[in-house]
């Protein structure tokens, strides 16, 4: 048993089953890394709805970008649906050409005319299913170019706006957030995985908060510990707003810890001691976060983005594995296994490793977090209250 919250029942014993189509910039591809989209919509399947999860913002150039994920996506899901579980396919809508964010002005402007035409098309396999639909998730990013496409489509279809980032925050074309500030108001639902980051949104969305959560079937699943007898290491998964210079201090500071990067670029040349996986399968992540001393959530961020406490699925990931965690002080972390450091001008980063790597573990750094099986019966339920509402 974990100490987590009251299980309930799952969507096929209490609701009808639903066709559910996912639009979303993630791949659904193994060896890729998994994002909370993919979890909800793996459980969806697992409660017996129909889901359809369907990949934009690739094309032809993503060859230049990331060839290993363009032959990926080719293989199996160009423009056409792979079975990847009972009851869930992932397709890709992969056209010669794609609209995609930048930090270039000129390109920013052409963006206003390319995502309007990028956003006006979906080749039949994704046609099929959308209009077949009864809720179509959009998921913050480049597939909010594609809303009034979708309403046009099947305008009896529920729309729920999946909100996971704060658009300016990620670097997002000011074309998209227009585009969020316009439409928010349209969706049925706006799910945020933070209060904070429900109120930075534009006003006029039906907002519900709903946590992010963990798979505790696989974290419970006892595992050997990949790492040397006898060795103390740290763990840093992900990519958002990755300060490379505060790893590279902690790494300096603590020689005898090895600092195990997952998903991260490394620009300068690592440190001994600094070990940079890219991006992996989460499923063989597990065991590193398993039997880590502590973890790391090194984010380089603004005021703005103080939301990622409330909306990390890594703080949450290294908590219920009941790892100390290093992370910067301007984030209101308040689980007892937090250790802050300064985020600029740290200098007892000795001083901060000690205190994780002493750190008693306990149950209690967990409690409270709930499952992806929680996590999708709540947004599901969040979508289709709208119709039960008089």
């Amino acid at each position: 048993m974990t100490d987590l919250e009251p299980r309930v029942k799952t969507a096929s014993a209490v609701e009808p089953r639903r066709k559910i189509v996912i639009l979303t910039s993630h791949v659904f591809v193994r060896g890729y890394r998994k994002a909370s989209i993919h979890f909800v919509a793996s459980q969806w399947a697992e409660q017996g709805h129909d889901v359809h999860f369907v990949t934009i913002g690739h094309s032809w150039l993503t060859l230049l970008k990331d060839r290993p994920r363009f032959r990926a996506l080719s293989r199996c899901q160009a423009n056409r649906f792979e079975t990847i579980a009972a009851n869930l396919q992932a397709g890709a809508y992969l056209p010669p050409l794609h609209a995609f964010s930048s930090g270039n002005r000129v390109l920013n402007a052409a963006n206003e005319l390319l995502f309007q035409l990028y956003g006006n098309y979906l080749p039949g396999f994704a046609r099929r299913v959308l209009a077949a639909a009864d809720l179509v998730l959009i998921e913050s990013g480049s597939a909010l170019a594609f809303f009034k496409y979708v309403k046009k489509l099947n305008p009896k279809a529920l729309t729920l706006y999946f909100c996971r980032d704060l658009l300016r925050s990620v670097g997002a074309a000011p074309v998209l957030q227009r585009i969020q500030a316009a439409a928010i108001h349209q969706f049925d639902t706006v799910c945020v995985p933070s209060e904070r980051l429900g109120a930075l949104l534009p006003p006029g969305g039906r907002v519900r908060v709903i946590q992010q959560g963990i798979d505790a079937v696989l974290f419970d699943r006892k595992q050997p510990s990949p790492y040397p007898s006898g060795s103390q290491n740290a763990i840093s998964i992900g990519n958002m707003l990755f300060d490379e210079a505060a790893v590279a201090a902690m790494a300096a500071a603590a020689p005898d810890v090895d600092f195990h990067i997952f998903g991260a670029d490394w620009r300068d040349p690592p440190q001994s001691n600094v070990k940079i996986y890219g991006e992996r399968d989460f499923e063989s992540i597990v065991p590193y976060l398993q039997h880590a001393d502590f973890g790391i959530a090194p984010y380089r961020l603004t005021a703005d983005e103080i939301y990622l406490a409330e909306s990390s699925l890594k703080l949450a990931q290294y908590s219920y594995c009941a790892l100390p965690i290093l992370l910067p002080d301007l984030i209101p972390f308040t689980r007892s296994n937090a250790i802050a450091y300064r985020m600029d001008g740290e200098t007892a980063w000795r001083e901060k490793i000690d205190a994780a790597l002493s750190m008693r573990r306990s149950p209690s750094f967990r409690k409270g977090i709930l499952t992806w099986d929680d996590v999708a019966l709540q947004t599901l339920n969040a979508a289709f209250e709208v119709k039960l509402a008089p």
